[in-house]
């Protein structure tokens, strides 16, 4: 065993290392980092020299004993056991999904959906007799018929959902049976309803990665129902809302967002949409079936069929009662949900880039392939090229002439494609012609090409190909570039360099100075596209808004995957006062002893143990075969400044202070304050400070955070992270790419305790 350790040269001040080699050699290990009273707390530096091939081999041994008595982190992104729920993922037959598929399709009776048409669904029933109207589908075709719920109805489901209450906390048993029927039994149903209400080209995929996907966010409801078992955590079982997004309607409401709350014992209220609503009428119906079927109370389940104005009515007047409202959506809606609902968590969208130095052919394919998926209604499609000084009109011309076209979403499925677009649908306006926009010759697409780069907030225009290309020299404006990705906050950014090198370094410049959730570096034979995502393999996914304005639209960004439930979770305040009881040393040791309020101590040590244990591996290696990503805890861009804004007390400002104080981000925050005892606080602890500070000087990637109270509840700490610094994953499109993984893992933007 000791042989085995010296062959890596492993750097022994790393905390890995002793934790590893005490394990292999199986002798007592050192007292914990963490211990009650009277003993104290320590922590070990980071070093760089870590690798992962050594880390590969680390793996292997087993987790040290006393870590995993003190061990609480569970279900955090980024946490050993968040890690550990990637194990063991089971393998989709993807065949046999495409066949189903195709045999639901060649069946399906169209006038079904005027024969049955949407109704709310309440306690088992369908609430029958409002007035008729028509559905669409994606493409602005009617497609059946729905019926909304008459007055007296509305009354009935606001009353359901003012005083419905759960039965059980824990529905796991009846809910992962139904679960599994739904993905092999009716596979063929979810997808082709799918493919003929949105028009999804390509849900097969979809379905194959919710198929193990799934089983990582079923690992972290366990550990979420253990925390509440052992009494440090509550899970609110108030009803929530569920707002379908139709393109990832399978994975994202079905699965992730209704399934995964209703196992844990929490109503859920399926909201009906303005159009492509057959989709989620259909397997909120089969889902109620199913349920029945269990035995699963029948209240578990709602479906609103309201316009939009009645259905604002019911969340608004019964906010009381209700949870979060989980939204998949545009930003401007958002911000107009969040207005009317301050419990809405939402993944917004933003104009993914693609950055290259390069046009040769393979780019110009993973531009086209980019900015055409699924028409472009999938959340990653490209908005947005920057591209070679050089690049003309007619590059873009020839590039988008060889977009393919198809009729409908059935036919492309079964041609096995993904990135066709629909001529001249109806279903969302045509693509632009002003302002620059040029359409293209041949195809159903727009694009303005400029030497600079666009605006800020361009317009997404779903559905419809429309690409700003900013034609370059991207070493001169790369200051600029950095500026508008952090005021725009793409999903996901693409980096291609005419040669390896070149891509690796302005790939990491990039990473490094933004604070994007999905990254991606491409190379000369496989150039990186923005809709590269398999969070099912460590490429962790999220729909972030610009953090400074992130609370106009979102309570707080969601990581998928994750424990839907947690986000509607808090601490126990006996937990909290049990952590409070823990002593520190150094530094740590001093910030905390400044604390009056033990509950507020407690959650500055839960935030610490959780800081402690996902940056002992930071960042942590994906799973996937076909190419090689981490992911991890970041600290805000580089060269950024995170200004905290606090008057009222050194209490009310600790935990959020605590998160840049106790890490590598520590110069990267200011406190703006006119408190005399604040300004004491952190003069002692070395935190700087000011009197006031303008938001309009701030820079682009700068945040702002106003802290006017105590904390009411004490969300989970993954969460809160999240609300300040950046989480997410960045990838090379090569598989097991060593040069990578080096290269990343030296990067200053991971987390590290300081």
């Amino acid at each position: 065993s000791f042989f085995e350790i010296h062959k890596l040269s492993v750097d022994i001040r790393h905390p890995l290392f002793f934790s590893k080699f005490f394990a292999l050699i199986s002798l007592p290990l050192p007292p914990p980092m963490l211990s009650r009273s009277g003993t104290t707390l320590r922590s070990f530096s980071l070093s760089s020299s870590w690798r992962s091939s050594q880390r590969d081999i680390l793996r292997r041994c087993p987790t040290p004993f006393y870590w995993k008595k003190i061990q609480t982190m569970s279900f955090h992104f980024a946490s050993t056991e968040y890690a550990a729920c990637f194990q063991d993922l089971p393998v989709p037959d993807i065949r046999k999904l495409r066949k189903s598929a195709i045999d639901y399709l060649d069946a399906f009776d169209k006038k079904s959906w005027y024969n049955d048409p949407v109704a709310s669904l309440l306690n088992g029933k369908e609430l029958r007799g409002g007035v008729m109207v028509d559905t669409f589908n994606a493409l602005g075709e009617v497609n059946g018929r729905q019926e909304y719920s008459t007055p007296e109805q509305i009354k009935a489901l606001k009353e359901h959902v003012s005083t419905y209450n759960s039965s059980s906390k824990d529905l796991r048993g009846p809910l992962r049976r139904v679960e599994q029927r739904l993905l092999n039994d009716y596979a063929g149903f979810l997808i082709g309803n799918q493919c003929l209400d949105f028009q999804k080209q390509d849900g097969v995929t979809e379905l194959e990665e919710s198929i193990m996907a799934n089983h990582v966010e079923r690992n972290l409801n366990d550990l979420l129902l253990k925390e509440e078992e052992a009494g440090r955590v509550v899970v609110s079982r108030k009803p929530i809302y569920v707002s379908s997004v139709s393109n990832f309607s399978n994975f994202l409401d079905l699965f992730r967002k209704t399934i995964r709350s209703m196992e844990l014992g929490i109503p859920c209220i399926v909201l009906g949409r303005s159009n492509t609503a057959q989709h989620s009428w259909a397997w909120s119906k089969l889902l109620m079936k199913l349920c029945q079927e269990e035995g699963v109370d029948t209240g578990m389940i709602t479906y609103l069929s309201l316009p939009l104005e009645d259905i604002k009515h019911v969340t608004q007047d019964c906010q009381e009662y209700t949870g979060n409202l989980y939204s998949t959506c545009s930003r401007q809606l958002a911000e107009a949900i969040k207005s009317g609902y301050p419990n809405t968590v939402a993944s917004t969208g933003g104009p993914n880039t693609l950055v290259s130095t390069d046009l040769s052919e393979k780019v110009k394919d993973a531009i086209r392939m980019s900015a055409t998926i699924e028409s472009s209604g999938q959340c990653t499609a490209l908005r947005h090229v920057v591209a070679p000084i050089d690049t003309t009109e007619d590059d873009i011309e020839k590039l988008f002439g060889s977009i393919t076209t198809v009729g409908s979403a059935p036919e492309a499925l079964k041609q096995g494609a993904f990135d066709c677009v629909f001529g001249d649908h109806k279903g969302s306006p045509p693509g632009p012609s002003d302002q620059g926009y040029k359409r293209h010759k041949t195809v159903d697409a727009s694009y303005r090409l400029a030497n600079h780069l666009p605006p800020n907030d361009i317009e997404e225009h779903w559905r419809k190909v429309v690409v700003d290309v900013s034609a370059v020299e991207i070493d001169e404006h790369l200051d600029s570039l950095v500026d508008w990705l952090n005021t725009n906050q793409p999903i996901s950014l693409a980096v291609n360099g005419k040669t390896r090198e070149e891509s690796l370094d302005l790939g990491l410049r990039l990473f490094e100075r933004t604070g994007l959730v999905v990254n991606t570096i491409g190379s000369p034979d496989s150039p990186a596209l923005t809709c590269q995502a398999r969070p099912q393999e460590g490429e962790v996914f999220g729909e972030f808004p610009p953090r400074r304005l992130l609370e106009q639209y979102t309570k707080y960004p969601v990581v998928v995957p994750s424990s839907t439930p947690s986000y509607d979770s808090a601490y126990t305040h006996k937990f909290l006062e049990e952590q409070s009881q823990f002593k520190a040393g150094g530094k740590v040791g001093s910030f905390l002893e400044d604390l009056t309020d033990n509950k507020v101590k407690g959650y500055c040590v839960a935030l610490y143990r959780y800081l402690l244990d996902a940056t002992m591996e930071n960042p942590k290696r994906g799973w996937g075969a076909s190419r090689t990503a981490v992911f991890g805890l970041q600290r805000p861009p580089i060269g950024t400044t995170t200004y905290l804004s606090c008057n009222t007390s050194i209490n009310d400002m600790a935990p959020t202070l605590f998160l840049f104080f106790a890490t590598n981000a520590k110069d990267q925050i200011v406190v703006v304050t006119e408190s005399e005892e604040i300004k004491g606080f952190c003069a002692k602890h070395g935190v700087k400070t000011t009197s006031s500070v303008s938001q309009d000087v701030m820079l682009p990637g700068d945040n702002f955070k106003q802290v006017s109270g105590p904390m009411g509840t004490y969300p989970m700490v993954g969460q809160f992270f999240t609300t300040l610094m950046p989480v997410g994953h960045i990838k090379s499109t090569l598989p097991d790419d060593q040069e990578f993984l080096q290269r990343v893992s030296f990067s200053s933007k991971w987390l590290r305790l300081s």
